[in-house]
């Protein structure tokens, strides 16, 4: 790693900040991280399970076109699909609304980042 080195004659200063949340505060903070690596799992989970489908439909001989398709990976997409199963799917159904949108948001916004360039092009994990 480069160690940072600022130019000729500036200065660098830094601070070190730290919550002193009380038992309502930090129940609150855990929730909405728990909320975003909730969402974060669930979108791993639902666009991989296209992956691992056409993976068992290839091993059958199927053809490319009759394939399922592949899951999108992008962030609109992400958040359109959590907010159609966020009402019924029961890890959510019950606490979704206790949490701020954007906690969801941050868990899907990484889902979307961690996939990157290997979403809908070809199966991740080895040859399909």
């Amino acid at each position: 790693m480069k160690k940072f080195r600022p130019q000729p004659g500036f200065v660098v200063q830094a601070y070190r900040f730290a919550l002193d949340a009380n038992a309502t505060q930090e129940r609150a903070l855990r929730s909405h991280c728990g909320a975003a690596r909730a969402a974060y799992n669930w979108a791993v989970a639902w666009v991989e399970a296209s992956w691992w489908q056409r993976r068992a439909e290839e091993s059958y001989g199927i053809p490319e076109e009759a394939l399922t398709e592949w899951r999108p990976c992008s962030l609109p997409a992400l958040r359109k699909a959590f907010n159609a199963a966020k009402h019924t799917d029961p890890r959510f159904a019950a606490w979704w609304e206790d949490n701020s949108k954007e906690a969801y948001n941050t868990g899907l916004s990484n889902a979307s980042a961690a996939f990157d360039s290997r979403c809908g092009r070809s199966f991740p994990y080895g040859s399909s």
